[in-house]
């Protein structure tokens, strides 16, 4: 099929991509990625109706223990504290999609309540037992959200592009949250530097897991008709550099797979993102973007 009826407008969609699961190899399938002309919208048909097979128990490396925990929140996950500081200093937070929950470690740490909405059900148990914070295990996120109180601050770190309705979930956020309450978003930028160089091989496509690429203007305005306030849009902040060399890293060095080519081509990519820093850290080119947005009191 080589066009498609773009899911939020109904405006007729191309063919972009076909994409194979790459990044984990679990399936030779080509997945369809379409792009509506109108907007830039792009998202995946049809989702594979076993999608949750494509999320491996690898997918998910649990620390050995809270030490562990600790350490790699505070390596990998320090910009996304900083950001959540930089809007709201203390509250009632709801993080859907934890994982087993490095940024939700240190949200606890800094004094937030913090709930979770996990469908992983090891990460579930790593999450109530180790981190020590609530959590609701489920793959409908959008369910839970409906059925949750309010909250001071919702976040969701690379998750909307796994959901195939993600306006739906910004919605129910939108409901969630208590006037003045802040929703933070970052998902991988359609818009990319990379995305326009590698196409298809983009690591950060990530076919089939990650369903739908939203361009940042195209959210921004469904989040505004849902009475909340722009308060950042950025593709160039700490996680955006960071995702710059991963994307570089692993686009390339999924060519040769896990060989010794392999390892060279992922130094080299870690190489070429240094090289590309004028060009990806200037204009919207960052391989994600951030949003925060703050509901109208």
């Amino acid at each position: 099929m080589t066009s498609h009826a773009c899911p939020k407008c109904g405006t007729s969609a191309r063919l972009a991509y076909q994409a194979a699961d790459y990044n984990k190899k679990m399936s030779d399938v080509l997945f369809d990625y379409y792009r509506c002309h109108r907007d830039g919208f792009i998202f995946l048909h049809p989702i594979p109706a076993n999608l949750g097979k494509y999320y491996p128990a690898s997918y998910y490396d649990l620390p050995r223990d809270e030490a562990e925990e600790s350490s790699r929140a505070r390596e990998l996950q320090q910009w996304k504290l900083d950001i959540l500081l930089s809007a709201a200093r203390s509250g009632k937070l709801l993080e859907i999609g934890p994982a087993y929950g490095l940024f939700a470690y240190l949200a606890k740490r800094a004094g937030f309540q913090v709930t979770g909405v996990e469908m992983d059900e090891r990460c579930c148990e790593f999450l109530r037992n180790v981190v020590g914070i609530d959590v609701i295990e489920t793959n409908d996120p959008i369910g839970a959200l409906e059925n949750l109180p309010q909250f001071d601050v919702i976040v969701m770190w690379q998750v909307i592009e796994h959901l195939p309705d993600p306006w739906a979930a910004i919605t129910a956020a939108a409901n969630r949250l208590v006037p003045g309450g802040v929703l933070i978003l970052d998902t991988p930028n359609p818009d990319a530097f990379q995305f326009r160089v590698l196409g298809h091989r983009w690591a950060h496509l990530d076919a089939p897991r990650h369903v739908v690429l939203i361009p940042c203007d195209m959210l921004a305005k469904h989040a505004v008709e849902q009475g909340l306030d722009v308060e950042l849009l950025t593709a160039n902040n700490a996680g955006s550099k960071g995702f710059n060399g991963f994307g570089w890293a692993f686009s390339l060095k999924n060519f040769f797979g896990d060989t010794a080519i392999g390892t060279l081509a992922h130094f080299v990519g870690r190489v070429l993102a240094k090289l590309l820093i004028p060009i990806e850290r200037t204009g919207w080119r960052g391989s994600t973007y951030t949003a925060i947005f703050r509901k109208q009191a």
